[in-house]
């Protein structure tokens, strides 16, 4: 029987090869609508109280390197209430949002400072600045615990913690 820590390795280890797979293999207007639920259901909150405003007539592509995933999104003010809407489309945006899975994951769960990711060039916004500073300045307020029920917040930690082990390892060895 496999320990939770084997088991996080393993998913630290195989995650990108195998959301890859499921990205090349899942037709684009289901991977569109899968993210702009995910999306509109985690900033939930901050839409209704228009934290995601700065948004607005904006574009951000992001761009997952190591699985070749690239989205457009960009904020839906015409509903009634405000909704991210997500755009497969390979075109230009006002910022490019790009990195890793690791280190989007390490970001978003603020296990890495974001100015050191974008320091060493392992995140990069490219294009509009002040859009970029909002947004990066945004992502950096994220609270995982106050947002994710407590056994989801914990395997984010512990899942965290094993991509940093990981990568100081490699850099040892």
């Amino acid at each position: 029987m496999l320990s939770k820590n084997r088991v996080i390795q393993k998913v630290v280890a195989q995650a990108p090869n195998v959301v890859k797979k499921g990205v090349d293999l899942l037709p684009s207007t289901m991977t569109k609508h899968s993210l702009q639920f995910t999306l509109n259901q985690f900033f939930k909150t901050d839409l209704q109280q228009g934290r995601l405003d700065f948004l607005r007539n904006r574009t951000v592509k992001v761009v997952v390197s190591d699985i070749q995933l690239e989205f457009i999104v960009t904020l839906n003010p015409q509903q009634m209430a405000p909704r991210l809407q997500v755009v497969m489309a390979n075109q230009d945006a006002d910022i490019l949002f790009r990195g890793n899975m690791d280190d989007l994951f390490l970001l978003v769960t603020q296990k890495v400072d974001p100015d050191t990711l974008f320091f060493r060039r392992k995140l990069m916004l490219i294009g509009d600045t002040e859009l970029g500073l909002e947004l990066k300045n945004y992502l950096d307020t994220i609270e995982l615990r106050e947002r994710l029920p407590a056994s989801l917040y914990q395997l984010s930690e512990d899942i965290a913690a094993e991509v940093l082990l990981t990568r100081s390892q490699t850099t040892q060895g």
